[in-house]
């Protein structure tokens, strides 16, 4: 952030590939309907320290807050070759931090909140962009609103994190073992062509979601293969 401050209005709008991330919560408009203004502040403002940090220790950006949205870029201002691997160990680390809160709260007398993360990795276009009285620095364009489509796809499946298979295409280091679902040919609103994507399944007594000990065999042979279509459909989207 300090080189994006220093940089200033010289940060031009160009082409680059990053990593685009968004977090958000579930029934977090019901909750908010009928909360208290100072628990609901309590509650947001838990949420989106506890999301920001995670992000900042993986090299990422915070682009903007939307509500209880929050959209990440790692690649900005500068693409680093590892970008999809910090994007996706920090989604990792947010699945079960988030989980960690969540389970904290219900404890505590707070509704549970589940939270559902998008993560695609393509071209965007990013800098500051100029809108008269207010510039702004951000990235624009067709990964940026991949990544918020699988963001509510996860809503739809119940689970706390999709993937794309761009993203998992551009890791350098093996895929993170996690207990992941493939799901060919997905098709996102608003988008003419459909994506492949991997989620983790949500465990029903939402205690840690991320186990380590899952095998990922199947993951890292797709990944070897000239096409993911060859993946046998998961999960059907219904």
């Amino acid at each position: 952030m300090s080189e994006l401050q220093e940089r200033g209005d010289a940060v031009g709008l160009e082409r680059r590939n990053a990593a685009i991330m968004f977090v958000d919560l579930r029934d977090f408009t019901s909750f908010a309907e009928t909360a208290p203004a100072r628990e609901l502040a309590l509650v947001l403002s838990e949420y989106r320290q506890l999301v920001t940090q995670t992000i900042f220790d993986h090299g990422g950006t915070v682009d903007k807050f939307i509500g209880d949205g929050i959209m990440a870029v790692f690649g900005q201002p500068r693409p680093k070759e590892d970008d999809a691997d910090r994007a996706l160990a920090c989604g990792l680390d947010l699945v079960d931090a988030l989980s960690d809160w969540r389970n904290h709260g219900v404890r505590n007398g707070y509704p549970a909140l589940d939270a559902a993360i998008g993560l695609h990795y393509g071209t965007v276009v990013g800098g500051v962009l100029d809108s008269g009285c207010h510039s702004q620095f951000t990235v624009i364009g067709d990964t940026v609103n991949v990544a918020q489509r699988l963001e509510t796809l996860a809503k739809s499946l119940d689970a706390p994190l999709v993937v794309s298979s761009e993203l998992l295409a551009r890791l350098k280091g093996p895929v993170p073992p996690a207990l992941w679902t493939p799901q060919t040919a997905v098709a996102l609103p608003g988008r003419r062509l459909p994506i492949d994507v991997w989620y983790l399944r949500r465990e029903p007594d939402a205690t840690r979601m991320v186990d380590r000990r899952y095998d990922i065999e199947d993951v890292q042979t797709v990944l070897q293969r000239s096409s993911f279509q060859s993946v046998p459909p998961g999960v059907g989207i219904g």
